[in-house]
C-alpha cells in the first residue's frame, strides 16, 4: 500500500514538475522570441530612421551644390560638383521611393508605413517632385554647359523654386523622421512591456513550481530519505549478523578441513608407514637371501669348484675327459658369477659398507660390462652416510630406471648424476633410448614390466617425501629426475 501511494506521489511530481518546465521553456522561447524580433525591428527600425534623416541632408546637400555651381567661376571645379550633384540625386530618389513604397531596394529593407506616415508622404509628395525635378533640370543644364557662361533666366527661375521650397520639404521631412522616431520608441515600449509580462508569468509559475512542487519534492525526499536511513541501520544490522554467521561457518569449515586433512594425512602417514615396513621387511629378506646365496650357495660351488679341480689331477687326462672337466669349470664358474650377481642385485653389500655414491658406481660398472652399455657416473657426493631407507630407495630407483633403459628403451648411452644442492640430493638418470609417451602412458605393447618399475620408482620416492619427474618422448630417449629434500637424511 505504501509503495504505491509513493509510487502515485513520485508520478504526481513528476507531472506537475514536467508541466512546470515546460511552461518555463515555452515562456523563455516566446522571451527569447520577441527579444529577437524587438532588436530586428530596433534595427531596421534604426536604419529606416538613419534612411529618412539622411533624405534631409540630401536635400540640402542638392540645394548647397546647386548654388556652388550657380556661382562658380573656376572651370575645373565645375565637374566634381556636377558628378557630386548627380550622385546625390540619385540616392535622394532611390531613398524616396523605398521609403514611400514601403522596400529600400538597394538595401533590402522592408518599411512598415503606418498610416499616419503615408499620409505625411502623400502631402510630402508634390514637393519632392518640384525639388526633384528642378535639380533634375539644373543637372542637365550643367552636364551640357560645362563652361561657366551668363545663367539664362530660365535656370535662375529653377533655382529659385528650388530654394523657395526647400523649407517646406525639410518641415515636412521633419515630421517623417520624428513620426518614425515616435512609432520606433513605441514598439520598444511595446516589446519591453510584452518582455515584463513574460518575466511576470516565469517568475510566477516559479513560484506556482515552488509551492506545489518544489515543496511537496523536499517533503517526500526527505521522508525518503528517512526511510532509506532506516533500511540502511536495518540493512547493516543484518549484514553484522551475516557477518558473525559467515565468520563462524568459515572457522567451522576452517576446523573441518583441518580435521580432514589431519585425517587425510594420518591415512598417508599410515599408508607410508605401512608401505616402509612392507618396504623394509622386503629389504631384509633380500638381504638374507642374498647373505644366504653368498654365504651358502656361494661357498657351496667354491667348493664344488675346488673339488672338480682335485679330480681333474685324479681322473686320466684323456681328452673327452679333460673336455668334460672344462665344460663343468666354466659352468661352476659362470653360475658363481650369476649367484654373485643375483646376490649384488638383491642387497649389495657395498650399499651398506660404503654408501650409496660408492654402490652407484659399482651398480653402473656392472650394468656397462654386462650389457655392453657406455655408462657414465658423476657425483658431487662427500660420501656422508645417508638413512639406509633413503639410500636404499635412491639406489633401487637407478637400479630400476637402468634396467629399463637396457631391456625396454634399447640404450647405448646412459648418465647418471648424484648431486647435493642447498636443502636438495638430486638423482638423475638420462638416456638416448627409444622413449615412450610418459604424459598419456601410452606404453609399447607387451610392456607391464616397464609400467610397473614406474610405478615402483613413484612409490620409493613418495615415501622419501621426494619427487620424481619424467620425461621422454618417442624417439628422444627419457630423463628421470628424482629430488629428495635433506630433511629425509641421516646427518649423524
Amino acid at each position: 500500500m505504501s509503495s504505491t501511494i509513493d509510487a502515485n506521489i513520485s508520478k504526481k511530481i513528476t507531472r506537475l514538475y514536467l508541466l512546470a518546465l515546460t511552461a518555463i521553456a515555452l515562456l523563455l522561447l516566446v522571451g527569447q522570441l520577441l527579444v529577437q524580433r524587438s532588436l530586428q525591428r530596433q534595427l531596421t527600425d534604426s536604419r529606416i530612421i538613419n534612411i529618412a534623416g539622411r533624405q534631409r541632408m540630401l536635400s540640402q546637400k542638392i540645394c548647397k551644390t546647386i548654388v556652388l555651381l550657380y556661382h562658380q567661376q573656376n572651370s575645373t571645379a565645375t565637374p566634381i560638383y556636377i558628378n557630386d550633384l548627380q550622385e546625390a540625386l540619385n540616392l535622394w530618389q532611390k531613398s524616396h521611393e523605398g521609403l514611400k513604397n514601403g522596400y529600400i531596394v538597394y538595401l533590402h529593407i522592408p518599411v512598415n508605413n503606418s498610416a499616419a506616415i503615408r499620409q505625411k508622404f502623400s502631402r510630402m509628395d508634390p514637393l519632392f517632385h518640384v525639388l526633384f525635378e528642378n535639380a533634375q533640370a539644373i543637372n542637365k543644364y550643367y552636364h551640357t554647359h560645362l563652361t561657366p557662361t551668363a545663367a539664362p533666366l530660365k535656370l535662375r527661375t529653377r533655382m529659385s523654386t528650388l530654394l523657395k521650397n526647400e523649407r517646406a520639404y525639410l518641415q515636412s521631412m521633419d515630421q517623417i523622421v520624428f513620426q518614425y522616431d515616435a512609432e520606433a520608441s513605441e514598439r520598444v515600449n511595446n516589446s519591453q512591456r510584452m518582455e515584463n509580462i513574460v518575466l511576470f508569468f516565469t517568475l510566477g509559475i516559479l513560484l506556482l513550481e515552488a509551492l506545489f512542487v518544489f515543496r511537496p519534492a523536499v517533503t517526500q525526499i526527505k521522508s525518503t530519505i528517512q526511510q532509506l536511513i532506516q533500511a540502511k541501520e536495518q540493512t547493516q544490522k543484518v549484514n553484522n549478523e551475516l557477518l558473525q554467521a559467515n565468520k563462524l561457518l568459515a572457522e567451522t569449515k576452517e576446523a573441518l578441513l583441518e580435521a580432514t586433512n589431519q585425517k587425510y594425512q594420518q591415512e598417508i602417514n599410515e599408508q607410508k608407514l605401512r608401505s616402509t615396513y612392507l618396504i623394509e621387511g622386503q629389504e631384509e629378506e633380500r638381504k638374507r637371501v642374498a647373505r644366504e646365496i653368498h654365504d651358502g650357495l656361494g661357498q657351496m660351488l667354491t667348493a664344488l669348484k675346488y673339488g672338480i679341480e682335485k679330480t681333474s689331477d685324479a681322473v686320466p687326462p684323456t681328452a673327452p675327459t679333460q673336455q668334460h672337466l672344462n665344460e663343468l669349470r666354466q659352468l661352476v664358474s659362470q653360475t658363481i658369477t650369476e649367484a654373485r650377481t643375483i646376490s649384488f642385485n638383491l642387497m649389495p653389500a657395498v650399499l651398506s659398507d660404503f654408501g650409496l655414491a660408492s654402490a652407484l658406481k659399482l651398480l653402473t660398472n656392472q650394468v656397462a660390462s654386462g650389457a655392453n652399455v657406455n655408462i657414465s657416473f658423476t657425483t658431487n657426493w662427500n660420501g656422508k652416510r645417508l638413512a639406509k631407507n633413503t639410500e636404499i630407495g635412491l639406489y633401487r630407483v637407478s637400479q630400476e630406471a637402468l634396467h629399463n633403459a637396457v631391456k625396454y628403451a634399447k640404450a647405448n648411452a646412459i648418465q647418471v648424476e648424484l648431486q647435493a644442492k642447498k636443502k636438495y640430493i638430486h638423482l638423475s638418470i638420462s638416456d638416448n633410448g627409444q622413449g615412450f609417451a610418459h604424459a598419456n602412458l601410452i606404453l609399447p605393447t607387451g610392456n607391464n614390466s616397464l609400467a610397473q618399475g614406474i610405478s615402483n620408482m613413484k612409490e620409493r620416492v613418495f615415501l622419501l617425501n621426494g619427487k620424481l619427474n619424467i620425461s621422454s618422448k618417442p624417439g628422444e630417449g627419457t630423463q628421470i629426475h628424482v629430488k629428495v629434500p635433506f630433511l629425509a637424511l641421516d646427518h649423524d
